[in-house]
């Protein structure tokens, strides 16, 4: 047994309520004001060249704007707890930038909005994958961590320590839950104890979950889920089933959480329709890109700017015609596939102006919602 769920960074992203304040929690670094000062400094100056410029600049920043006392602590460690959860983002130049998430919550925790920070950090969960870019030897696994976790503490109240040490984080395939889909006993669930049990999972992230009150631990170290977020947990995983969880090693995630938001969030195929009539069944971004004739039509597909699964972090419905365009095969493979998508992103933000700007939504934000591949 080699492959397991791992933490980053050799400590917790947060180790205290977003609320305090405290430069130290029980003696030692508040975590937290270290993570949202990475942020902050991110945010200010990307994109931040992990090499160059932020492992010296940082420092200072952290103790000049955040009271972090300056330390020898391994740059990794600064910023891998935050990339884990994918608040940041790192390019292929081997530059740091907030993602959209990571910029939707430092807006919410610099005016005080610690409830949807909190949110926000859920619906980052949600889309958080191993293989994870802030623990390399995730390499071998392919799923979505949290997704199992909250779907299990809705389903058993409570998880205990041993449990989650010796074998939740050694789930790595819908086959290891083969028996507990059947009987719904956890210990059904093969157990590792002894050499194989690992607690980086537990020490550093689900630590962190109970920190900010996300999740609750009782007296015996058992973990469930905080009253105020079971019932959001359970419209984002309740008609879900475990085998949405895991993925084949060259999917692409973004896609993966289109599977799973269409089972969340019910579309309209009428908007479709009335999309493709509107752009008289030409592909937006070339109208001479012809295909074949369907139901005596030029072929093309539907497709939502704003990607459905990141309804969660917006309060307007993304099932809107004007959010839909139509979208020749290939261009619709390309904006899911593609290396480079910058082009054909920004082409469809521009015929699609007034909608994303009356909402909120600029050109970055759109980049940043289809680095998720």
């Amino acid at each position: 047994m080699t492959d397991f769920w791992q933490g980053a960074g050799g400590a917790s992203a947060f180790n205290t309520r977003f609320e305090d304040n405290s430069n130290k929690i029980r003696g030692r670094v508040n975590t937290k004001n270290r993570t949202i000062g990475i942020l902050s400094f991110i945010g200010k100056n990307q994109p931040v060249s992990i090499k160059d410029t932020f492992n010296g600049e940082i420092r200072d920043y952290l103790y000049q704007e955040h009271s972090i006392v300056k330390n020898e602590t391994v740059l990794g460690h600064l910023y891998k707890p935050a990339q884990f959860f994918g608040f940041i983002q790192e390019n292929k130049n081997a530059e740091l930038l907030l993602s959209l998430e990571g910029s939707l919550f430092l807006e919410n925790y610099n005016t005080q909005n610690f409830t949807k920070c909190k949110q926000i950090f859920i619906n980052q969960l949600d889309n958080a994958t191993y293989p994870n870019p802030a623990t390399p030897k995730s390499k071998n696994l392919n799923l979505f961590p949290f997704r199992i976790l909250f779907k299990l503490l809705l389903e058993n109240t409570n998880l205990t320590q041993d449990f989650i040490n010796e074998s939740l984080v050694h789930i790595t395939a819908i086959e290891d839950l083969s028996s507990y889909l059947i009987s719904k006993d956890l210990n059904d669930i093969q157990s590792y104890p002894s050499e194989h049990k690992e607690t980086n999972f537990n020490d550093w992230i689900i630590k962190a979950l109970v920190s900010i009150e996300i999740l609750d631990r009782d007296d015996n170290r058992d973990i469930s889920i905080n009253a105020n977020f079971r019932s959001y947990l359970k419209s984002l995983y309740g008609n879900i089933e475990y085998e949405n969880f895991f993925f084949k090693k060259d999917s692409l995630s973004c896609e993966l959480n289109n599977q799973v938001a269409k089972q969340r969030y019910p579309r309209d195929a009428k908007l479709i329709l009335q999309a493709k009539q509107r752009d008289n069944y030409k592909c937006s971004i070339n109208h001479q890109h012809t295909t074949f004739i369907s139901k005596e039509k030029n072929y093309v597909e539907g497709h939502h700017i704003v990607p459905m699964f990141q309804q969660k972090n917006y309060g307007f419905k993304l099932d809107d015609v004007n959010n839909i365009t139509s979208l020749c095969p290939n261009c619709h493979r390309e904006i899911h596939s593609a290396d480079d998508r910058k082009d054909i992103l920004t082409k469809l933000y521009q015929l699609n102006n007034q909608f994303m700007q009356s909402n909120n939504v600029n050109l970055i934000d759109l980049y940043k919602m289809y680095s998720c591949a």
